[in-house]
């Protein structure tokens, strides 16, 4: 399934990385998104969750289709980057995630999006800037998000 529907998604772009610290105090929301059942099996095959020692799935667990929190951080970048991005030759490096709690399960029958909200823009020496975003996973109809983590992006030229 992956992107199910644009509705309330808002986005942040820039010409330039000198342009980010204007950003501060500005909130960005992800398209809604959904994980595949197949994908979500080839995440465990990948990531060797198949051979998980002890169920967290199923009905000794979660609960059937529960998407891994490791696999949800991973959908970090390709869903921020459908509404946090800058044109021309720059890129925003992963540079860590810091404070990540999983507070209630997501599954593959679970639309869910980002809220994002630019905490923080440090320049660099080398004319790059880290960029500190509080990120909020919204699921629907559900008051409790998914997930919260403050990411850290360093963006750079190409």
């Amino acid at each position: 399934m992956g992107l199910v529907s644009t509705e309330g998604a808002t986005s942040l772009t820039i010409k330039h990385p000198s342009e980010l610290p204007g950003l501060v105090g500005k909130t960005f929301t992800t398209p809604w998104f959904r994980v595949d059942e197949d994908r979500l099996a080839s995440f465990e095959h990948a990531s060797y969750h198949e051979e998980y020692p002890h169920g967290y799935g199923g009905e000794e667990g979660y609960g059937e289709g529960l998407v891994e929190g490791f696999h949800l951080l991973s959908l970090l970048d390709v869903m921020c980057n459908h509404a946090f991005w800058a044109d021309g030759p720059w890129l925003a490096w992963n540079y860590g995630l810091d404070n990540v709690r999983f507070t209630s399960p997501i599954r593959t029958i679970d639309d869910f999006r980002v809220h994002g909200l630019i905490r923080e823009v440090s320049e660099r020496e080398n004319g790059g800037c880290l960029v500190v975003t509080d990120l909020n996973a919204e699921v629907k109809d559900r008051v409790k998000p998914g997930f919260v983590a403050t990411q850290r992006a360093l963006w750079t030229t190409v």
